[in-house]
């Protein structure tokens, strides 16, 4: 719809508003050039279509499942993805969502760009996943639904990873976590057999892989090895990755009886704003324990 418009042209042909109307209606990919006037008053507007017809998401699909397939993570394998992908024209967002993340894994596991930063500091990787998740956000694919929960788990968004059901250890884990924080029972068994073929396990990067391992382990007092393993190079984390060992190694640790370490990741963790509920309760379970 058009209003208080004089005259108007897209893609520098001269129309009218019904008939550009409809051809713009008509139009599934690419950018097309609308300009309006109203007497002195010129205005232009560029409109990017890209409505992906579910054909052309399937051979995305199939060309990142070859991708997985091969085991192979590389800028040439990222190309070859992107040149079997390119048959679907209209999927060429998804395409772009999916290629964007792989090249921010290869950022995160130091192959490509080692250490390098956006302009804000921030490291490179997290500049293409949060790019990745403005791209997918918009798709229901396992795929992209995977990927969106690995990168709210990054960040510790728990609430919205557990919405990504189809990546059933991610949101089974991040429920968890909210579960903790908030002060309520949570599941104490382990919940590494929760899977169930999910793309999250195929497109996560090495250190959210064993992030997830330490969320998912048993905090029952019957599997402490996973998050000990980690602990000695528990400094090399990033911050919000800190922040999720400590809290299942206060919970694996007091499930067994070491009081000492329990408390030292949980006093770790105290004043941090989002644990209040959890550590309240963690304090009175640690006294009882220490007993």
């Amino acid at each position: 719809m058009t209003s208080d418009v004089e005259s108007i042209a897209v893609n520098g042909r001269d129309t009218s508003p019904s008939e550009a109307a409809g051809f713009l209606a008509s139009v599934k990919v690419g950018v097309q050039t609308v300009a309006v006037s109203n007497g002195p008053q010129k205005r232009k507007f560029e409109f990017d279509f890209c409505l992906a017809e579910e054909d052309d998401l399937c051979l995305v699909d199939q060309a990142l499942e070859k991708l997985i397939s091969s085991r192979e993570l590389s800028r040439n394998a990222i190309d070859t993805f992107i040149m079997r992908a390119g048959r679907g024209a209209t999927a060429r967002r998804y395409r772009e969502g999916l290629a964007t993340y792989l090249y921010g894994v290869l950022a995160r596991e130091e192959v490509e760009d080692p250490g390098r930063v956006d302009a804000s500091g921030a490291p490179l990787y997290e500049q293409r996943y949060n790019s990745a998740v403005s791209f997918l956000s918009a798709f229901d694919r396992p795929a992209a639904e995977a990927i969106c929960g690995l990168v709210a788990f990054h960040y510790n968004q728990f609430a919205l990873a557990v919405r990504k059901t189809n990546s059933h250890r991610v949101s089974d884990v991040a429920a968890r976590f909210r579960s903790i924080l908030t002060g309520g029972s949570f599941i104490t068994t382990s919940l590494a057999d929760r899977s169930h073929g999910s793309f999250d396990q195929a497109l996560s990067d090495s250190v959210t892989e064993d992030l997830l391992d330490v969320g998912a382990a048993a905090l029952d007092g019957t599997q402490s090895s996973v998050v000990t393993q980690l602990l000695p190079s528990l400094g090399e984390l990033r911050p919000q990755d800190q922040f999720k060992v400590r809290l299942i190694a206060a919970e694996a640790l007091l499930a067994v009886g070491e009081i000492d370490g329990a408390s030292r990741h949980g006093e770790a963790l105290r004043h941090s704003k989002e644990t209040g509920a959890w550590y309240a309760g963690f304090r009175t379970r640690l006294q009882e324990v220490g007993r």
